[in-house]
């Protein structure tokens, strides 16, 4: 009975190193929480890259890697879209964080070709994913990865194109003009209103150029858009002078509320009129006239005749 307890105390002294080696090692650090990488940026909603009338992208995106070991992190990092985005992006390839530090990193967009950044519908979104993986060597320990959906802003930018015909345009009568209503926008737009001016020249009219309003244009020679044509009559009243006349068409955009205007010059040809007065025939002076030849066409005895009678009769006479 007194072995017992010597077997039970030599099996403790052996069994509790063994456990609390084997509790140590499942602890390792390497196992532990380690580190973690997010956004630095809002991306909560869809980010929104820089972009103007000339299609020069801009912006950055940032990230953070946050590394809660005793040691140095090493990550290799990499960038992928789920589908073609209109502008360049750059970032490093790989990336280093000190023991218990937060750093962070920027990944950059800049410009492509201005055609082909307009051939991006914005209304489309296109989903970033960076992948970051630990390294020990050759070896990956460990990966993680963040995603954000990124577009590019609507951007407007609606005016008029006139094609004039070769036909001039006279006083007192009218001609059409084609008008192409261009897009160079990334978006569909409308005109929210359109108006005409003349300059020095009062006797001409355009109506029906406020009918334009509401009319949908697709972008221009992108995305699949058809062209929009319409056509306007220009009219000149029959008192318009001879006159070259500047004409400005407006069109306002919906989609930003400017107004672009095209401006065309355009000669107004008056009536031909005749430079000789008009003949106005006198009804007393026809009556005179008139007159005076009836009594032109009565006889009348000449001085030689009536001598001639005289001495005819006292012939007569004397015999």
């Amino acid at each position: 009975m007194k072995r017992i307890p010597l077997v039970v105390l030599l099996s403790i002294l052996f069994v509790t190193p063994l456990t609390i080696c084997t509790s140590v090692h499942a602890q390792s650090p390497i196992d532990g929480p380690s580190w973690s990488i997010g956004w630095a940026t809002d991306m909560d909603s869809t980010y929104i890259v820089e972009m103007d009338i000339d299609w020069d992208a801009e912006g950055e995106i940032t990230v953070y890697v946050e590394n809660n070991r005793m040691a140095q992190l090493e990550l290799d990092l990499d960038y992928e879209f789920s589908s073609w985005v209109p502008f360049t992006f750059d970032g490093p390839d790989s990336f280093s964080v000190a023991a218990n530090a937060n750093e962070t990193f920027t990944i950059d967009f800049g410009p492509i070709d201005d055609d082909d950044a307009r051939e991006y519908n914005p209304g489309n979104t296109s989903t970033l994913t960076v992948t970051a993986e630990e390294k020990v060597g050759d070896t990956t320990a460990s990966t993680q990865e963040i995603e954000g959906d990124v577009s590019v802003p609507k951007i407007f930018d609606l005016r008029p194109e006139v094609t004039l015909p070769e036909e001039s345009l006279f006083a007192g009568s009218w001609i059409d003009i084609n008008v192409q209503i261009i897009n160079n926008g990334n978006f569909k737009d409308a005109v929210k209103e359109a108006s005409v001016q003349f300059r020095s020249c009062p006797h001409l009219s355009m109506p029906g150029v406020e009918d334009l309003s509401d009319t949908l244009v697709d972008p221009t020679n992108v995305q699949n858009g058809k062209d929009t044509f319409v056509t306007l009559r220009l009219e000149a009243s029959s008192s318009q002078p001879n006159r070259v006349c500047e004409v400005s068409l407006a069109l306002q955009s919906e989609g930003d509320d400017a107004t672009r205007s095209l401006s065309f010059e355009l000669e107004v040809k008056a009536v031909e009129q005749s430079d000789e007065p008009p003949v106005v025939e006198d009804e007393d002076q026809d009556s005179g006239m008139s007159l005076t030849e009836e009594s032109n066409s009565v006889p009348w005895i000449g001085s030689l005749e009536l001598l001639a009678l005289l001495g005819f009769v006292l012939l007569c006479r004397r015999e």
